[in-house]
């Protein structure tokens, strides 16, 4: 089977929480690698003589300058961490994609509720010039990001979901649910517990509002069991789980 694969350089990489590093890759390809937000790539390499792969949200807005970002979690002993980890400016690997069906539709909702575990945000954050466009274009259309972590320091990208509910206040809200923090030590736009124990804050609507669900699998599905409850239909939910590999 054909796998299409091309390299790409990385460019930098640091850390964005204790646990998680923030990559940017420049793509040796032509034309211009292209993809939609919220769709992922995925790395092809070998360890121990075995190929692996890993697949990982774009994290960055395309503009069509071979441009590819995205976040990964560190996993001790894990082949990906160990690849990436060990990364330096100029080494290359080799990627295929896009791929993935966690995209903004072309009609509009009334909400987009968009709810993220720790790098499942990631794809979120590659939307936010397609939901600054659509926001401008629809003044009643509201935006809701949520984001589960354990503690605070474990928030991913949180300037950059603020500057958009800053520019937007009426239409955007941010929400950090902490499952590790006490209730007392909680800062403006953060919230005690899991974030899929949150939708009977949010007063749903089923015939309007949309469901972005992406991240750990628990929370996926014990979120998708909640909406269905609540009246939502499977188009009404688009769902991208995070499973570890072994």
């Amino acid at each position: 089977m054909q796998l299409n694969l091309f390299p790409v350089t990385l460019v930098e990489s640091y850390m964005i929480s204790p646990k998680v590093k923030h990559f940017v890759f420049r793509a040796d390809c032509s034309p211009a690698f292209q993809y939609l937000p919220g769709q992922f790539i995925t790395i092809h390499f070998e360890r121990d003589g075995k190929s692996l792969k890993r697949s990982y949200s774009i994290a960055n807005p395309p503009e069509e300058n071979n441009r590819i970002e995205f976040a990964a979690g560190y996993v001790e002993g894990g082949p990906g961490t160990d690849l990436l980890f060990n990364l330096k400016p100029g080494d290359s690997i080799n990627i295929n994609g896009p791929f993935g069906r966690l995209i903004l539709k072309d009609e509009l909702p009334g909400r987009y509720i968009l709810v993220a575990t720790s790098t499942g945000v990631t794809p979120y954050r590659a939307m936010l010039t397609d939901l600054k466009k659509r926001l401008l274009a629809q003044p009643a259309l509201k935006v809701v990001i949520m984001l589960g972590v354990q503690t605070a320091e474990d928030i991913l990208y949180e300037q950059d979901f603020i500057d958009l509910m800053d520019a937007f206040a009426q239409q955007v809200t941010v929400r950090c649910h902490l499952s590790r923090t006490r209730p007392d030590d909680l800062s403006a736009n953060q919230f005690a517990g899991y974030v899929q124990e949150a939708f009977a804050e949010l007063d749903l609507k089923s015939d309007e509002d949309v469901v972005y669900l992406c991240g750990n699998p628990g929370m996926i599905d014990a979120s998708f069991d909640d909406l269905k409850e609540r009246g939502f239909t499977s188009q009404q939910i688009v769902r991208e789980k995070y499973i570890s590999a072994r």
